[in-house]
C-alpha cells in the first residue's frame, strides 16, 4: 500500500523546468572570431556554464555576461562548482562598467551593445595568460534568483587566435592573435518543460481514488 502511496505522490510532483541559452553568433573587433559555444543552462536554482570552441582556433581568457538591471553581490560571495578543468574558472569581477578580466585580458576597442544597467554581472577569468592547452571549461553558479530569460550580452576575451584554417595545438606558433568578441543572440533552447500540476478537482479526485483503494484493501485483508 506505501509503495502505491509513493508511486501516485511522485507522479502528482511536478518537475523543475530547465532551459539553455546558446550562443555560438559573434562579432569580433577583427576580420576573424573564435569558434566559441557558450552554452548557459539554467536548472533549478543554478546556471550551468560550458564554454568551447569548436573548430579548436582559439582560446579563451574572459568571460563577460551581463544579467540585466541587477546585482549579484561581491565576488567573494559568487561559489563556484563543479569547475573544469579545476583550478581554470575564477570570478574576477561582480556589477562592474570597466571591460577588464584581468592580467592582459579586457574588451577594450570593442564595440559593444549597450548593455542593460550598463554592467557586467559577472566577469570570469580562465586559465592564465599565455596558452593553456585547454578548449573547454564548465562551471555552474547560483542563478541570483534569475531564469535563463536574463541573460543579455556577453563578451569573450581570447588570448591565442589562430588565422585561416588554422587550428590549436598543432599550429600554435602560427596562432599568435589574440581576440575581442561580443554575442547578443543567444538562442534559448527549451530542454525540459515542466510537468503540468494537477488542479484542485484532480487532486481530489484522486484523493478519493486512494481512499478507495485503502478501505477496499483493509476489507480483502
Amino acid at each position: 500500500m506505501n509503495k502505491i502511496f509513493t508511486i501516485l505522490f511522485l507522479a502528482m510532483m511536478p518537475s523543475l523546468a530547465s532551459a539553455t541559452v546558446v550562443y555560438n553568433s559573434w562579432t569580433s573587433n577583427d576580420s576573424q572570431t573564435g569558434n566559441y559555444i557558450l552554452t548557459i543552462k539554467a536548472s533549478g536554482a543554478f546556471f550551468n556554464y560550458n564554454l568551447t570552441v569548436n573548430p579548436w582556433n582559439a582560446e579563451a581568457l574572459g568571460l563577460f555576461i551581463d544579467l540585466g538591471a541587477v546585482s549579484v553581490g561581491t565576488p567573494g560571495s559568487i561559489a563556484l562548482t563543479s569547475v573544469t578543468p579545476t583550478g581554470q574558472v575564477s570570478v574576477f569581477a561582480t556589477d562592474t562598467s570597466t571591460n577588464n578580466c584581468g592580467n592582459g585580458c579586457n574588451l577594450k576597442g570593442l564595440n559593444l551593445p549597450a548593455l542593460v544597467g550598463g554592467d557586467w554581472e559577472l566577469v570570469f577569468s580562465l586559465g592564465k595568460t599565455g596558452f593553456d592547452s585547454i578548449q573547454t571549461f564548465s562551471w555552474t553558479t547560483s542563478n541570483f534568483g534569475l531564469t535563463e530569460s536574463a541573460l543579455g550580452v556577453v563578451g569573450i576575451r581570447s588570448q591565442v587566435l589562430c588565422s585561416g584554417t588554422d587550428l590549436l595545438p598543432g599550429s600554435q606558433p602560427n596562432c599568435k592573435d589574440s581576440d575581442k568578441s561580443y554575442s547578443n543572440s543567444g538562442v534559448h533552447v527549451k530542454d525540459d518543460p515542466k510537468v503540468t500540476i494537477p488542479e484542485p478537482a484532480t487532486l481530489a479526485l484522486l484523493g478519493l481514488g486512494l481512499f478507495g483503494i485503502a478501505v477496499t484493501r483493509r476489507r480483502i485483508v
